[in-house]
């Protein structure tokens, strides 16, 4: 069942979905994708065309969730199902088997920002587990081995300035797309204009026609 709604980012949490930092693993992806299942779960506010933070759903026979900001905009994967009850009432699941809840999703985050996660020692990050239900660790395996389809479009004019002042501007366009997360995987494709959130949404939306790369 298609479902697609638009919500305002409340500035409190413009850092939260928009950190500072360069997203470079999949712990900070999973922690922004639960997040948003918070927000998605308690925040009402439709978003209009004047805001400048907004998170979009898409689900149909794609499933995404697109952050849009200022000069920038980003997508991950959205692994849940999404029903909406009434006008106020929505609920998350995952495999109609778990409830991604307020408590859930506190839980989740819990284990993943534990440092037991990163141990050597595989017994350390299994003793923490054994405090929650065999459906929350089970949750937690199938998104720690989630392909979470990043992509991000820049419009940065500082990174494109650098790039044509020392000479390969080539390398770092003022519009691009920037594909997978980590430097061993990630790379840019240039783009000739600024995209909307509406144009990086069709490039992805599986029922809409392909774009096309025209090599130089």
């Amino acid at each position: 069942m298609k479902t697609s709604f638009q919500l305002e980012i409340n500035t409190s949490l413009i850092k939260t979905f928009f950190p500072e930092e360069l997203i470079k693993d999949k712990y900070k992806i999973l922690e922004i994708l639960l997040e948003a299942c918070r927000y998605i779960l308690y925040n009402k506010k439709v978003a209009t065309a004047r805001s400048k933070f907004k998170m979009i759903l898409q689900k149909d026979k794609m499933s995404r969730l697109f952050f849009v900001g200022e000069n920038k905009i980003y997508s991950i994967v959205f692994p849940f199902n999404v029903s909406q009850i009434t006008s106020d009432v929505i609920l998350i699941n995952y495999k109609n088997r778990f409830d991604i809840d307020s408590q859930s999703i506190s839980s989740l985050l819990s284990l993943l920002k534990s440092p037991t996660i990163s141990s050597d020692d595989c017994l350390e990050f299994i003793d923490p587990i054994t405090n929650y239900d065999q459906n929350l660790w089970a949750t937690l395996r199938d998104l720690l081995t989630l392909e979470v389809g990043y992509v991000r479009y820049d419009k940065d004019a500082e990174g494109y300035k650098k790039a044509k002042e020392e000479g390969h501007e080539h390398r770092h366009p003022l519009n691009h797309l920037d594909v997978f997360y980590t430097n061993q995987a990630t790379f840019k494709l240039g783009l000739k204009q600024e995209q909307k959130d509406k144009d990086v949404i069709d490039l992805m939306d599986r029922n809409t026609d392909c774009k096309y790369l025209n090599s130089r």
